[in-house]
């Protein structure tokens, strides 16, 4: 069975956004991700990608094909539940100093909770709250 890997904004919006300083690094790995792990996210990743993706960068195709993407086979997003929202909060509470998003938080304990081991994207709070990159674990069969 195929081992599964959250997937943070931060590489949705490196893949899609040709002028982010790491496309090519999301754009070489992308296809590995999905030959070779089960692809997870959350709902709030999902709304913070699309934001991005339509209000920094002002391109709602690529919202859209994001959203789209979304609902490949091997890609499932996890809702983000009240339990889940209430142990982010504490989550949030407890590190205050780390500039750390509600979103970050509740990537945090989604990965914790349903036991996901890797996580790929650029966001340094990943690997200062000692998560594992998939690219440097990376498995390709």
């Amino acid at each position: 069975m195929k081992e599964q890997v959250f997937v943070d904004s931060s590489f949705w919006i490196a893949l899609l956004d040709q002028k982010d300083q790491n496309h090519s690094i999301a754009r070489d790995h992308i296809k590995a991700l999905l030959q070779n792990y089960r692809i997870r996210l959350s709902d709030f990743i999902v709304f913070e990608t699309m934001t991005y993706l339509n209000c920094s960068i002002k391109r709602h195709d690529l919202a859209l094909t994001f959203l789209r993407k979304t609902e490949s086979p091997g890609i499932s997003v996890i809702n983000v539940d009240e339990t889940i929202k209430s142990k982010s909060v504490e989550w949030f509470k407890k590190y205050p100093g780390n500039n750390l998003s509600i979103t970050d938080c509740a990537s945090f304990v989604l990965m914790k909770s349903h036991a996901i081991p890797f996580y790929a994207g650029f966001d340094k709070h990943f690997k200062e709250m000692g998560l594992l990159d998939v690219f440097t674990h990376m498995r390709i069969d």
